[in-house]
Formats: structure tokens, sequence, C-alpha cells
């Protein structure tokens, strides 16, 4: 079986969690509280720890069975047995927040993370409030026991700055009219146009998992990346975290090409011309990739009629919140029935007034 972390609290034993709150680490034992520094350095040695285990394991292999493969609990010694691109869980028996160190290693491990600013009460009770605000939404969605399916997962992704010279080659237009006593004139001038810029992006974002939703995980952004913090393991201990599968050439393509629509649009603003036409190019002069994991709070909703389920993102930093919410369509059907009489008996009175 592979290696996993868990965090001990120094007083007790208890394991250890990131606590949004506080914007530190707390037993959930003892109550004790340790600051950045403190995991910080527990990390380091946790992860020395693993890598020395790691490198004195045999006969290690993944399960033949989907990319599957088999864990040990530091806290009960139970089995744990996760998918391919998951980074940390918690155990199935004692519940114990376990990272799995080497899932984050070498070139899997991440430059920064994003600490959860929302704790679960703050991020249900921001869900909540979001949906209140929905007139038909099934009661269904207010329940309880569908909040306590709300969970916390480190998604990631890649973040990259781009640097570059963007050059424009065309044909601008100057349309003047006059007006003489028999004649309407028009005047075009043409104008040969060349521009040049330097263009620099920041924190351009790709999705670093293929399995993510792409819609769902983009209606969430933007996150705050002045709160990007060295990755040290500690941050992961109480969520959920998934492992990207999306190599760093892939999205720096991906970002690429977005550039240069960018730098179409930028280089073309601001003229005088009725009308420029030309071609663009632009090249990168430098490029800085990193790999980030994103705070996100998650919850899937199977309470529908129609038995579909309903997926939904909350920014575990800002609270912004994505994802297609279950209507009931008895009451809207009940609402715009009772609209709509309502409506034809005022123009029934009306008339009868009329007439």
């Amino acid at each position: 079986m592979s290696s996993t972390m868990t965090f001990k609290c120094p007083c007790c034993g208890g394991y250890l969690e990131f606590h949004p709150s506080l914007q530190k680490f707390k037993c959930l034992y003892c109550g004790q509280v340790l600051s950045e520094e403190d995991l910080r350095d527990q990390s380091e040695q946790r992860e020395a720890e693993a890598e020395e285990k790691q490198e004195a394991a045999y006969g290690e292999r993944s399960m033949d069975n989907g990319g599957l493969k088999s864990y040990h609990c530091q806290m009960c010694g139970a089995e744990i047995v996760t998918t391919d691109t998951t980074a940390a869980t918690r155990c199935y028996y004692c519940h114990s927040p376990v990272v799995l160190h080497d899932r984050l290693d070498d070139a899997f491990r991440p430059d920064g993370v994003i600490p959860f600013q929302l704790d679960k009460a703050a991020a249900e009770k921001q869900f909540t409030e979001f949906v209140k605000k929905k007139t038909f939404i099934d009661k269904g969605f207010f329940e309880g026991a569908q909040l306590e399916m709300f969970s916390g997962v480190y998604y990631p992704f890649w973040y990259c700055d781009v640097e570059g010279e963007a050059e424009f080659s065309g044909e601008g237009t100057r349309t003047s009219v006059s007006t003489t006593p028999r004649h309407v004139v028009t005047t075009t001038r043409y104008f040969r146009v060349e521009r040049k810029a330097r263009m620099s992006f920041r924190n351009l974002a790709r999705k670093a998992l293929t399995k993510a939703d792409g819609k769902l995980s983009d209606g969430i952004h933007p996150f705050d990346c002045k709160d990007v913090k060295p990755y040290a393991s500690g941050y992961l201990s109480g969520f959920l975290a998934e492992m990207r599968d999306v190599e760093e050439s892939e999205a720096r393509e991906e970002i690429l090409s977005e550039v240069k629509d960018y730098a179409r649009k930028l280089i073309k603003r601001n003229h005088s011309f009725n009308t420029l036409n030309g071609a663009t190019s632009f090249e990168a002069k430098k490029t800085d990739a990193r790999y980030v994991l994103l705070p996100t709070w998650v919850l899937t909703y199977k309470g529908g009629r129609d038995g579909v389920p309903y997926y939904y993102m909350m920014n575990g930093q800002t609270g912004r919140v994505c994802g297609k919410l279950p209507i009931n369509m008895g009451k809207l059907l009940t609402w715009a029935l009772g609209a709509g009489l309502l409506v034809f008996a005022i123009l029934c009175a009306g008339g009868a007034f009329i007439w």
C-alpha cells in the first residue's frame, strides 16, 4: 500500500484540519490552534517521512481496476481506495483527513494554493441565501440534509502569464460628407496603418482536470491571486483534493490561442478611423505557467422529480455560485395561471367599464 499523511496535534495526537475562518490549523479534539508556520514545518517533516516510506516500500503497484490505488490510514490502519486523480480525502472508517503524498510529488507537486476563506457553515449560509432568492425552486432544496453533502474540494488549475509583441498592418478609412446646391459629395480618404505594441497578460487560467465541469468551474471565477500561498500539504487537511491530469504544454497552447484573440482586439482599439481592416500578429516572448490548487465548495442535488442530478460549485474564496437550479413546475404553473387569471379579470373589468 502507498503511504499517506495525517497532520496530528502535538498536544493530544488528534488530527488537524485547516480552519478557513481562522486561517490557521485547529485540532478538532482539544481545540489547539497552530499557525501557518507551525504547519509548514510539520508539512515538510511529514513529506520527508512519506518519501522515506515510499522509497522503502516494495511490491507497490496500482490496482488493475480502472486506475484505483490502495492506501492505509495512519490513524486506524484501514485501507483507503481512491481514483487516480485523488490527492486528499478522508478515511471511510475513522473519517480522519489524509493527504496522499505520492500524488503530489515531483512534477505533480503544485506551485501554490489558495486556502479556503469560507468554512462550511459560511458556505452553506451563502448558498442558502442565494437559493432563497429564487421563487420557483423545489422545496427539497432547503432541507438541511441536502447541505450535508456540501464538500470542500481543491481543484487543480494552470495559471499563465504571457508577455509578447503584437503588430497590425492594414488600411483605415475616413469618410466625410459635404453639400452643394446641386450635389451631396461623399469623400473617402484611405490611410496605410501600422501599429506595434508590447502586451502583458496576467493570471490567465485553464482547468487542469479533464473530468471537472468546465462551465461550472469557469462560472465561479475569478479568484484573487494575491492570496496564493506557497504549497504546503497541510492546507489540504480536512478537505478533498484532485490532482491534475492536463499537461502544462496543453494548457499553455490553449492560453496562447486566447492571448492572440485578445491581442487582435486590443491593438485595433482607440483609433480615429471610420473603418479599420488588416492583419494582426502576436509573438509571445515570455510565458510563465504555475500549477495552483483552488478552493471550491461542491454540492450535488438528486431530489428533483425528473431524477436528473444537479451540480453546483461555489468559489471557496469569494462565495460566487454557479449551477442550474431545479424548477418546481407545479409552483411555476400555479403562479402563471394566477397571473393569467388576474390579467383576464382586469381586462374584463376594463372592457365592462368602457362599454
